[in-house]
């Protein structure tokens, strides 16, 4: 309020004149123009097909808008696409030059496209050898869901698709009477529960072991269970099909036997430098290639991370490694004749060379 006078000529009288209170400004939104309505429109539809979001720094660019602009925007698709509970249906992520945006999880947006589809069922394809296993039954339960979130028009796109990609194993297991074994073994494997398993061993002989499965693994069409035996009291690999009989460890109470997960427990360190899965002491060894077609093919192909291939004086191919037992290359080397000799060790050419008189004694007669 202000505080005025005024003089009537006789004496001078105060008088209060109120005038309108001053109020802060109320500081008016910017209204949207038709261009950056048309802007938060094709954002907004973009995002329907970047499930995995879209980087603020290609939208600046596509639209052309500064990071000030854009920010703006995200704050009315925020504030302006709520689902019936409230919740923003656009949501941020990442941070600095990976911040994007996207749809929330919760808009049944579909998450694979064509590709990532094909990709998926060419993957899945590779282990069909388990066939009649309740891995397979997993196989294809995860297929159909997958399968059946996609859009209309990307299912399409995936028609023939079991024609357009295939696998030909090499030599797989059938797995197909293990049902039981493989059941068993996936749950302890996802709970952490003990197994005693009845396992028949290389020399034909069975023991029982208390065995803490770590690891499935698939190598050349066989799964393999790499885990803590008791009775061997070492990491080991058990083949499934020469699991005679698994059944889990109960406590006293009942309830499955479970162990800590070890959180050092990394598979690769056991395969790290091996021949296969077969472990064994540490050896030098050099294959020759006896003839060009041999060099080639064995030039698209990695046998060992250590592998490399040397040229001799007289231009034949030498491959050298350095592997962890030379059980599974001795079998890999059989079938290789005539076509690799093996140069070092002696042991292991000792060996060969034995083998291959007894295999030529059979065709002799």
């Amino acid at each position: 309020m202000l505080l005025g006078h005024y003089d009537n000529g006789c004496h001078s009288t105060r008088e209060v004149v109120i005038l309108p209170e001053s109020r802060p400004m109320k500081k008016t939104r910017r209204k949207p123009t038709y261009g950056a309505a048309v802007r938060l429109a094709r954002i907004a539809a973009e995002l329907y097909s970047r499930p995995y979001g879209w980087k603020f720094r290609d939208i600046e660019a596509a639209l052309e808008i500064s990071s000030r602009t854009l920010l703006r925007y995200v704050q009315a698709l925020r504030e302006g696409m709520r689902d019936s509970r409230g919740v923003p249906m656009i949501v941020v992520v990442g941070a600095g030059d990976s911040r994007a945006l996207r749809l929330a999880a919760t808009i049944g947006v579909p998450q694979l496209s064509s590709y990532d589809a094909a990709f998926l069922y060419f993957g899945l394809s590779v282990l069909r050898f388990l066939e009649g296993t309740v891995l397979q039954e997993g196989i294809d339960g995860l297929w159909q869901r997958v399968y059946g979130k996609l859009l209309p028009a990307q299912q399409g796109r995936l028609a023939y698709l079991d024609r357009k990609f295939y696998t030909v194993p090499y030599a797989p297991k059938d797995y197909s009477s293990y049902n039981d074994q493989l059941d068993i073994i996936l749950r302890a494997l996802l709970e952490q529960i003990t197994v005693r398993i009845d396992y028949t061993g290389v020399g034909g002989k069975n023991k029982i072991h208390d065995f803490n499965p770590y690891t499935l693994i698939e190598y050349r069409g066989g799964l393999y269970v790499l885990g803590y035996s008791k009775l061997a009291r070492k990491t080991i690999y058990f083949a499934v099909e020469r699991m005679l009989s698994v059944e889990m460890v109960l406590e006293k109470d009942g309830q499955p036997a479970r162990f800590p997960y070890p959180r050092t427990h990394n598979p690769a360190s056991y395969t790290e430098g091996a021949f296969g899965i077969v472990d064994g002491p540490e050896t030098k060894v050099e294959l020759l290639l006896l003839n060009p077609g041999t060099e080639t093919y064995m030039k698209s192909r990695k046998l060992h991370p250590t592998q490399q291939l040397v040229r001799r004086r007289d231009g034949k191919a030498v491959i050298t490694m350095t592997v962890r037992g030379t059980a599974e290359l001795e079998n890999w080397v059989m079938s290789m004749a005539p076509y690799v000799e093996v140069l070092k060790p002696r042991e292991l050419r000792r060996n060969l060379a034995e083998r291959h008189l007894r295999a030529a004694k059979l065709y002799n007669n």
